[in-house]
């Protein structure tokens, strides 16, 4: 029980967090958006917000 009590603990910091960063550089995500295609070697392919947003994130920290 302690352990699944530490990995929610850790879910919860890691959404404050996530929050902070974009309460502080004044960014607003729109979860409504999409992106529709890409372009990768000469073939569309359809991307998910979530890989954006992931992305996104792992630049921004």
């Amino acid at each position: 029980m302690g352990s699944r009590t530490s990995t929610l603990s850790r879910k919860n910091a890691t959404v404050i967090n996530i929050t902070r960063i974009c309460a502080e550089s004044r960014v607003s995500i729109g979860f409504s958006f999409t992106i529709s295609e890409i372009q990768n070697t000469g073939q569309s392919q359809r991307i998910s917000t979530w890989v954006v947003l992931r992305a996104w994130f792992h630049e921004k920290m």
